[in-house]
């Protein structure tokens, strides 16, 4: 088997070796205000999204320094194309696929931006193009739906992407968040929308809520016990360019949100990492799988360690507490594009920030969040893109750690935009994209299994492969996977692909369960 290391280490599936950032815990108090709701709309009424003709390419995510470069992506030629053989151990028992379905493909817009959210009965796909509801079935109950009259989003905002979605099994609700802004007011906004039911094919309660003077970009969303939280990185327009302005996070009191009344919110502008490391970049808030008043979040620190938040209390009285950041086995690091077998187009990684997270209150409180990441593999020439996978425990305590940290790929292939979620035995499964000189963008997923050693995962498996090379500019920018609340056991996944066809990419989603 293959060794694999990561840039400037020698072994990255390697025991928890605990070490952590310390510093004073601080808390700041953010500034109240209230969201009104915008009226109701049904989903089964919306109008569908416009077909395009011309190719859009929407923005691409602002990197927190302007001209950041990323490494070349080569191939060995001298070692085969190991897509199957992994660093990993062999298989044991990983989640199956039980399930499979076609999702949404679209032209004229990049990159998708697939998200995903699960409820009792039917399941929300979301991307740029629109979103469309399906029963566990496959079979479409929507069309596929506007996302700027989902959200209600004026014409006047020009720029507008980044779907997320969630459900919530505590209230029984779906929500969702989708940016926009209005260059001529110099003003961005993000949308929200609320289910009325546990049903997504039904009707939305919407708001609005604006950050004047600044492009709200990369949104996050998380839910706890009684808050609803928004992250995104808020970047001002000066002299033609966007400029860095701090990442904001919104606590917003859930109840009034699922009422469908005013809604009290915290604002906590240009968050910091702890000890005076700088201004936090890319928060990602945890979704919570287990009933807290607390709200879990988590940022990339320095490439090094991994920066926690919590929220405390009841909007409009809400209080952000910066935390330590235990340190990470390897450093993470700007992965290179990637190489597809058909085309010399090279498929778009981004950058190492934090994609996904997720908590449960086992091990002290475990957020697990998954980054994309450059690697390298030991005996094999060459720079790589490989998923990055983290375990933090204690995390409802003064002193959490790393639990464990898998660095995953396969020899001369790239992986990228992880999404992951646990089920109620705290196995862990992550979907990702794959590619190599050798095989054409596709799907893949697997998992940690809770009873398995640490910084381990299964040998991957394939959602879909790829049949055709992707030939534009944008991939991602993201992906989805969502628990099943209907049995606690299934993960559902879903993500972009590039198979033969009309359209510009396509779309795939699935249940996993371990059985």
């Amino acid at each position: 088997m293959l060794k694999l290391r990561a840039i400037g280490f020698a072994l990255v599936l390697i025991s928890a070796v605990l070490g952590i950032q310390q510093n004073t815990l601080a808390q700041t108090a953010g500034i109240a205000g209230v969201a009104e709701p915008l009226g109701t709309v049904d989903m089964l009424s919306l109008p569908q999204a416009p077909v395009r003709t011309k190719i859009k390419v929407i923005r691409k995510p602002l990197p927190r320094f302007e001209n950041e470069t990323k490494p070349v992506a080569t191939i060995d030629e001298t070692v085969p194309d190991t897509i199957g053989t992994e660093a990993g151990p062999a298989p044991q028992v990983a989640a199956g696929l039980v399930k499979n379905f076609e999702g949404i493909a679209a032209s004229g817009l990049e990159p998708p931006d697939p998200h995903m959210a699960v409820g009792p009965s039917d399941v929300l796909l979301a991307t740029n193009a629109g979103l469309r509801v399906y029963n566990k079935n496959g079979t479409a109950i929507t069309g596929l739906v506007d996302p700027s009259s989902f959200f209600g989003v004026p014409t006047a905002f020009e720029i507008q992407s980044d779907p997320k979605v969630l459900y919530d099994a505590q209230s029984g609700r779906f929500f969702g968040v989708w940016i926009a802004f209005d260059q001529q007011a110099n003003t961005g906004a993000l949308f929200v929308a609320v289910s009325t039911t546990s049903s997504a094919a039904g009707s939305f309660v919407r708001y609005q809520i604006n950050e004047p003077g600044n492009l709200p970009d990369y949104p996050g969303l998380g839910i706890c016990g009684d808050k609803l939280i928004l992250t995104a990185n808020d970047f001002r327009f000066s002299g033609f360019r966007f400029v860095f302005n701090g990442a904001v996070a919104f606590a917003i009191r859930k109840s009034q949100l699922t009422a469908g009344t005013t809604a009290s919110f915290n604002r906590f502008a240009n968050v910091q990492l702890s000890g005076g490391a700088g201004q936090a970049f890319t928060i990602q808030p945890a979704h919570s799988l287990s009933v807290t008043n607390t709200c879990h979040m988590v940022a990339l620190r320095q490439s090094t360690s991994i920066q926690l938040y919590r929220i405390t209390g009841l909007p409009p009285s809400a209080t952000l507490t910066t935390g330590t950041a235990p340190a990470l086995a390897t450093a993470v690091s700007t992965p290179p594009d990637a190489i597809q077998s058909g085309s010399s187009t090279l498929v778009n990684t981004n950058d190492s920030r934090l994609l996904d997270a997720t908590y449960r209150s086992v091990n002290g409180g475990s957020i697990w969040t998954a980054s994309t990441t450059g690697c390298q593999f030991a005996g094999v020439s060459g720079t790589f893109s490989c998923i990055n996978v983290v375990e933090l425990s204690g995390v409802n305590g003064s002193a959490p750690t790393r639990r464990q940290q898998i660095v995953f790929g396969g020899a001369n292939s790239f992986s990228y935009f992880p999404a992951l979620r646990t089920d109620s035995g705290n196995n862990m499964t992550v979907v990702f994209s794959r590619s190599s000189g050798s095989n054409f963008p596709s799907l893949r997923y697997t998992t940690h299994l809770n009873s398995a050693a640490l910084n381990t995962l299964e040998s991957s498996a394939l959602l879909v492969a790829g049949s055709a090379p992707y030939t534009a500019t944008r991939w991602g920018d993201y992906q989805g996977a969502a628990l099943d609340p209907s049995d606690n056991r299934s993960i559902w996944i879903y993500g972009e692909y590039k198979r033969t066809g009309s359209n510009l990419w396509y779309t795939r989603w699935g249940q996993t369960r371990v059985p």
